[in-house]
């Protein structure tokens, strides 16, 4: 049982806080199939078979607090055998992650409070003027004696947190999807009327869906044929959207590319996937034209559409100090978030060969070389290079000091002078990684202007060139 406690959620009025929970509890079953929003700040996850999914519980915990942390919200988060016992190490531990080891219950749960039981506040007063501190101390009191002098509940309690009484969870319910469908009178074979009539559908379908606060991120089609299996279509979408003049538009070139020849003789739109709308108020195929994050989703989603899922890659950040590897390309897709978000922060990023943790604490300026006929100027340090080699290629340089830049370089058979340098800038992966990497970057601008990314291998001496700047 995982035990997510969200101490700083209810802080609006308490149907604004119990909609946000729910929205929460939504996007945790990602996690794990049973979910239970406990009001009024508090997720329950079964995650019993879950956890060789997510490489263990410690990581399936870790995952779900980075989620969190993603959208504001910090999260205290337990791991145990019951409902009871998670809950209350959630709530109660010192610690922000604690996995209790099975069969120790007990034992984790010693040195915590009473209340963190879910018991009335008044039983915990009547505890506390006993002297009773701790649910350990509670464990030494007869257990028998209990229901007469505290009532039914703190033993309900106690025995569910050891897991003597079952407490099954009132697992959170999603909505069904939205949805719109119609059948035609005969077989459809004409494309203007099959694009007006999903047009039509589409109307309707996104009235409910702005009932419902929400925005579609995935949308499918199914058309179905009299002789022949169903023809299934899925539109994905790189951020949530109200747009539906961009969303018709995309089924529009879709349908443009089935066989119509089968006929068709229904045809329904289903919002698979859907996100709580977080824009402003909007039009019914609204007239204006998007602006921002949101023209920037409309050209993605025009691109997609024409080249396919796998040709349109977005490059997401690793917390790796080897540059080569501090990226990877992961296809676009609506995770019911702002992917745009994610664009603009890579775009913005100033440090493409540094982890995201550290990135932020970057020293404005840092040491820098310039030669000019070996005078030492200082200026600030520039950013990383805007095209970074897959792998970098060696080169012949050559330093007049050991651990200082270039003078000059050979690569491609042609000779470049440095006249001016930034650098050393040193970088060194951990000895957990095997073979070690230990290099110094520098950033060097040649005589004819062009300005290059260099490092020297500490271990082996040897140069290598590692990007080109714009």
């Amino acid at each position: 049982m995982l035990c997510l406690h969200l101490p700083h959620l209810a802080t609006g009025g308490a149907p604004r806080d119990r909609k946000l929970l729910l929205d929460l509890a939504d996007w945790a079953t990602r996690f794990s199939p049973l979910v239970q929003p406990l009001e009024p700040d508090t997720l329950l996850l079964d995650i019993s078979g879950c956890q060789r999914l997510f490489a263990g519980e410690h990581n399936l915990a870790r995952l779900a607090r980075a989620g969190l942390r993603d959208r504001g919200l910090h999260a205290r988060a337990a791991v145990a055998d019951t409902v009871g016992a998670a809950y209350a190490l959630a709530v109660a531990s010192v610690d922000e992650v604690v996995i209790c080891p099975p069969q120790c219950s007990s034992a984790c749960l010693a040195p915590l409070p009473p209340a963190a039981l879910r018991i009335d506040p008044q039983i915990d007063e009547q505890l506390f003027a006993l002297g009773v501190r701790t649910i350990g101390d509670l464990l030494m009191l007869p257990q028998a004696s209990l229901p007469a002098r505290f009532g039914p509940q703190l033993v309900l309690r106690l025995q569910q947190a050891l897991g003597e009484m079952p407490e099954p969870l009132d697992a959170f319910v999603r909505a069904p999807p939205s949805a719109v469908e119609r059948t035609f009178d005969g077989p459809l074979r004409d494309l203007s009327l099959l694009q007006s009539a999903a047009g039509r559908l589409l109307e309707q379908l996104s009235v409910e869906i702005v009932q419902r606060g929400l925005a579609v991120c995935r949308l499918d089609c199914v058309l179905v044929h009299e002789r022949q299996p169903p023809t299934a279509l899925r539109i994905g979408l790189s951020r949530p959207s109200r747009a539906w003049k961009h969303v018709a538009e995309l089924l529009c070139r879709r349908l443009e590319r089935v066989d119509l020849s089968p006929g068709v003789t229904g045809l329904s739109l289903i919002a698979a996937q859907t996100a709580r709308w977080r824009g402003g108020q909007g039009e019914l195929f609204e007239p204006r034209e998007p602006g921002g994050d949101e023209a920037l989703g409309c050209l993605i989603d025009r691109i997609v559409e024409r080249l396919g899922d796998a040709a349109v890659v977005q490059a997401d950040l690793v917390d790796d100090h080897q540059p080569e590897l501090a990226y990877r390309y992961n296809v676009i897709t609506c995770e019911g978030d702002n992917v745009i978000k994610g664009l603009r922060e890579l775009a913005g990023a100033p440090a493409r060969g540094e982890p995201p943790a550290t990135r932020r604490n970057l020293p404005v300026r840092s040491p820098v070389i310039t030669l000019s006929r070996y005078h030492l100027i200082t200026f600030s340090c520039p950013p990383r290079p805007m095209r970074l080699l897959p792998r970098p290629a060696p080169i012949h340089a050559v330093a007049v000091v050991p651990d200082g830049p270039p003078v000059w370089f050979e690569h491609r058979g042609g000779r470049h002078g440095v006249a001016q340098a930034w650098g050393p800038e040193r970088l060194e992966t951990g000895w957990w990684r095997g073979a070690d990497v230990r290099r110094d970057y520098f950033r060097v601008r040649t005589d004819s202007g062009e300005q290059y990314w260099l490092f020297r291998d500490r271990r082996r001496g040897t140069w290598w060139l590692h990007g080109v700047y714009a």
